[in-house]
C-alpha cells in the first residue's frame, strides 16, 4: 500500500520526468504522493468548483486528470470535474461536466494554480450518471477524453436524443451530430482557441458528426488507458444489466451501444430480454465493433458473473511482476451488490479483434481475496507498474480510499 486515508481514489498518474505520484480524490482535490509519504497539502483543492455529492454511489466529482507532456517546462495541467448545472442548460439537467486547464507554478512545479482555470468543454448533463471522465495524451500529443451516455438507464430519458434506430427509444450513444455523449474525444491543447481538431479525426471535414468525436457507441467508458508501448487504446465499458465489455478504440469506430449491450442485440424496452435480431452496422455503414473481452454482470448472474461495473486499467510494462508483462489489467467494482468486493483480472492481448483470455488475480496479503474493496480505478508510473485504488464505501465519504501498488 502507498496510500490512504484518502476518501475516494478515483485515478493515479505521473507526469513525465517527475518522480511525484499524484492521485485524483473524487470529493475535489488531487493528492501528492512524494518520498513514498502521501503530501498532507494537495497540489490542486476544487471542491468549491464542484456540484455537491451524495455520500451514497456517486459517479460525478472530480473524475480526470492529464498532465501535458511537456509539464515539466510549460506547467499545464488538465482536469474532468462536475459543477453545477450552467444557467444555460436545458432546465431539467443535473450538472454540468468541464475539462479545464491548470497552470502549475513554482520551479519544480510545486503546486497548480487555482485561479488558472481555462475552461476548454462544457458538457450539460441529463442525469448524474454516466459521466465517464478519463483524460489522456495519446502518442500523437493529442488529448483523449471520454464521455458517457448522460446517464438514467437504456440510453434513454430526459436529454437522450432520438437516434436512427427505431427499435429502441434515446440513443445518445448512437447520435453523433446532436451531441458529444456516448463518445471518446481527441483535440489539439496546442492549438486552436480554447483548442483545434486533429485533421484527421472521423469527422474532422464533414458534417456528418461532430468534431471532436474519436469514436462512439459507448455507455460509460469510465476508464480507458493507452499502452506506453504499442500505442492501444484500451477502455471499459460499463453495461446496463447483461454483460461488461472491455473495447479495444479506433479511430471511427462505432461500438454499438444502445443497438447493442455488449455481442447482445440489446431491448431498451425491456432491458433484461435481448432482441432476436437487430443491424451490424450504423447509419453511416460502419460495423458495429464487438469488444475484446465481454462478460456477464454478475447483479443478473449471480452464479456467472464476473461482477458489477468494468474498470478499465492498464496494459503491464513494469519489472516488479514478470509473470505479468504484457499483460492487460481490470477490474470490476465489486463481485457482490452491497459488498466491497471487487477484483482484478489480467487478460492476454490477443490483437484488435480479440477475444483476450483472462485471469483473476489473488493478493498474497489478502489470503482467500480478489482485492477485497470496491475496485475505483487504476494508475500507472512512469516504469510501467500499475497501480489498485479502491475504498469500503459505495460513494465519497469516509476515510478508507487507498492505493497499492501491484509488487
Amino acid at each position: 500500500m502507498i496510500a490512504a486515508d484518502l476518501v475516494s481514489p478515483v485515478f493515479l498518474t505521473q507526469p513525465p520526468n517527475d518522480e511525484r505520484l499524484f492521485v485524483v480524490d473524487q470529493v475535489g482535490v488531487i493528492r501528492v504522493v512524494k518520498d513514498g509519504q502521501l503530501q498532507p497539502e494537495p497540489f490542486l483543492d476544487l471542491q468549491s468548483k464542484i456540484i455537491k455529492l451524495k455520500s451514497k454511489h456517486e459517479e460525478r466529482g472530480l473524475l480526470g486528470l492529464a498532465f501535458h507532456p511537456e509539464f515539466k517546462s510549460n506547467g499545464r495541467l488538465f482536469v474532468y470535474y462536475s459543477a453545477p448545472l450552467r444557467p444555460d442548460a436545458p432546465s431539467g439537467f443535473d450538472h454540468t461536466s468541464v475539462v479545464a486547464e491548470y497552470m502549475a507554478t513554482g520551479n519544480n512545479r510545486e503546486k497548480a494554480d487555482p485561479n488558472s482555470e481555462k475552461v476548454l468543454i462544457n458538457v450539460n448533463q441529463p442525469q448524474d450518471n454516466h459521466n465517464a471522465g478519463t483524460l489522456m495524451f495519446g502518442p500523437d500529443g493529442y488529448l483523449y477524453i471520454s464521455l458517457g451516455d448522460g446517464g438514467n438507464k437504456n440510453d434513454i430519458g430526459e436529454g437522450h436524443v432520438t437516434d436512427w434506430y427505431n427499435k429502441n427509444d434515446g440513443g445518445n450513444g448512437q447520435d453523433v451530430k446532436q451531441n458529444l455523449l456516448g463518445s471518446i474525444l481527441r483535440i489539439d491543447v496546442n492549438s486552436g482557441s480554447p483548442y483545434g481538431i486533429p485533421s484527421d479525426n472521423p469527422f474532422a471535414g464533414n458534417q456528418d458528426g461532430m468534431k471532436e468525436i474519436y469514436a462512439h457507441g459507448l455507455r460509460n467508458p469510465y476508464r480507458f488507458s493507452i499502452d506506453n508501448k504499442t500505442g492501444m487504446i484500451i477502455a471499459a465499458d460499463a453495461g446496463q444489466v447483461l454483460r461488461e465489455e472491455i473495447n479495444v478504440i479506433r479511430k471511427g469506430a462505432n461500438y454499438g451501444w444502445n443497438v447493442k449491450e455488449g455481442t447482445l442485440c440489446f431491448n431498451a424496452a425491456d432491458n433484461k430480454n435481448p432482441l432476436p435480431d437487430c443491424p451490424d452496422q450504423d447509419s453511416l455503414g460502419n460495423k458495429f465493433v464487438n469488444p475484446v473481452i465481454e462478460f456477464k454482470n454478475s447483479m443478473t448472474y449471480p452464479d456467472e458473473g464476473l461482477g458489477i461495473v468494468s474498470v478499465g486499467g492498464y496494459v503491464y510494462r513494469g519489472n516488479k511482476r514478470a509473470a505479468l508483462n504484457g499483460d492487460y489489467l481490470f477490474g470490476v467494482w465489486t463481485q457482490h451488490h452491497g459488498k466491497p468486493d471487487g477484483a482484478v483480472f489480467a487478460a492476454k492481448m490477443a490483437g484488435e479483434q480479440g477475444p483476450w483470455s483472462y485471469r483473476k488475480l489473488y493478493f498474497r496479503d489478502k489470503p482467500g481475496s480478489a482485492f477485497g474493496h470496491y475496485v475505483l480505478g487504476f494508475g500507472q508510473d512512469n516504469s510501467g507498474e500499475v497501480y489498485i485504488l479502491g475504498s469500503d464505501e459505495e460513494g465519497p465519504t469516509g476515510k478508507t480510499g487507498k492505493v497499492y501498488r501491484i509488487n
